[in-house]
């Protein structure tokens, strides 16, 4: 009878278990960067752009190709909107976007301009 009941109180708790948790948002770029006045090797920088969203905030990571990762976490605004900057040490990014269910768009300025519209994943 012990048992009976332990698993009928197991049953009744996987029933009334909260669903799983939705897997965040998550967009990618990848491409090649756009000069800005005073440099002209951009086109030859390959960049890879994660971001994800959940929770009002947009967060993820940034990689040249042969550099170091670089992370980033934003606010989003009501409209998805987010913008803020990342310090590179040697150079200020400065990031701008919009992130949604159906669509993302990641921009970043700095020593040269990456970004544009991106692929859910």
């Amino acid at each position: 009878m012990k048992h009976a009941l332990a698993a009928l109180s197991l049953a009744a708790l996987a029933a009334a278990a909260p669903p799983a948790a939705a897997e965040p948002l998550k967009y990618t770029w990848r491409g090649a960067g756009d000069n800005v006045p005073g440099s002209s090797k951009c086109g030859g920088y390959m960049m890879t752009i994660e971001a994800f969203a959940e929770n009002g905030k947009v967060w993820g990571q940034w990689q040249q190709a042969g550099r170091v990762v670089r992370p980033f976490e934003f606010p989003l605004g009501p409209d998805g909107s987010f913008k803020g900057t990342v310090d590179l040490q040697a150079s200020i990014m400065n990031v701008s976007g919009q992130i949604t269910a159906d669509f993302a768009r990641f921009d970043m300025k700095g020593y040269c301009k990456f970004g544009g519209t991106m692929k859910k994943e």
